[in-house]
């Protein structure tokens, strides 16, 4: 009889293991009790019929906050894409790029003429994908003052200032893409002498006279950052844009092309991140 009923029990233990259901735990508190398949990357596959050939149903991770095994162990999905997160960020940050980026031209062209710069840009976000820059530049144009019969116009240095944001839409990489707005203003100054006949007399006299220059407009430019270390940087860079202002003032008058024209710039550079 003691054997009887010890077979009974041991049989209906082993039926309840086999029936018993693991539960699956969503975040919005309700379960679901099937018999999970599967436990992917991103996904849960699970089926809610111990039939061999029942229906297989899938369900996302970031849904549930824990599976409950059947064979008592609990395991929480949260922690694990957590965890997952944190060793992304952590793989994003021992790239070691610097916020800061101080940048060097030898050689930049504009439409004024060629010449070189420096740039100062801060990256103002946590996640480095918005950036300003302030650029600034020297040109060397020779400028031939057309106001005169005849005379030289002495080189022409023109200085401009050129604030502006840098937007980094794929972030923070080794090889990095940005692209974005500039004001510039640049402003710079001529020398010129003419010769002037006085018939009555005979003589002849040079007059000395200046030119001063003012430019302002916008322009959208491209970059391309090649990352050498994490410290050091290549950079080109290209854009195009409007002159909304571009004026001349000389002793005699003031001339001011009006209208929209058309203004570039081409860039070299390195430079340093910190």
């Amino acid at each position: 009889m003691v054997k009887v009923s010890a077979l009974s029990i041991l049989l209906f233990l082993i039926s309840f293991i086999a029936n018993s259901q693991d539960i699956i735990v969503k975040r919005n508190g309700k379960t679901i009790e099937g018999k999970v398949t599967e436990v992917g990357i991103d996904r849960v596959s699970y089926t809610i019929s111990n039939e061999p050939k029942s229906a297989i149903f899938v369900i996302k991770k970031n849904e549930l906050n824990r599976i409950e095994f059947a064979n008592g162990q609990t395991v929480f999905i949260n922690d694990q894409i957590g965890t997952g997160k944190r060793r992304e960020e952590v793989s994003v940050n021992a790239e070691g790029f610097g916020r800061s980026q101080i940048n060097f031209s030898p050689f930049k062209a504009l439409d004024s003429g060629p010449g070189f710069g420096v740039s100062y840009e801060i990256q103002v976000d946590k996640k480095q994908y918005l950036g300003v820059i302030l650029p600034f530049t020297i040109t060397f144009p020779d400028r031939y003052n057309y106001l005169f019969d005849s005379g030289n116009t002495g080189r022409n240095e023109m200085f401009y200032f050129s604030p502006g944001l840098k937007i980094y839409p794929f972030g923070q990489r080794k090889v990095t893409y940005a692209v974005g707005p500039h004001i510039f203003t640049g402003f710079g100054q001529s020398y010129t002498t003419s010769t002037n006949y006085d018939p009555g007399t005979g003589v002849y006299t040079n007059v000395d006279r200046r030119t001063k220059n003012f430019r302002l407009g916008i322009i959208v430019n491209n970059y391309i950052n090649f990352q050498i270390t994490p410290k050091f940087q290549l950079g080109l860079n290209g854009g195009l844009g409007s002159r909304y202002i571009d004026r001349e003032t000389t002793d005699l008058n003031v001339i001011n092309r009006g209208g929209i024209n058309i203004t570039g710039e081409f860039n070299f550079n390195f430079g340093l991140r910190f």
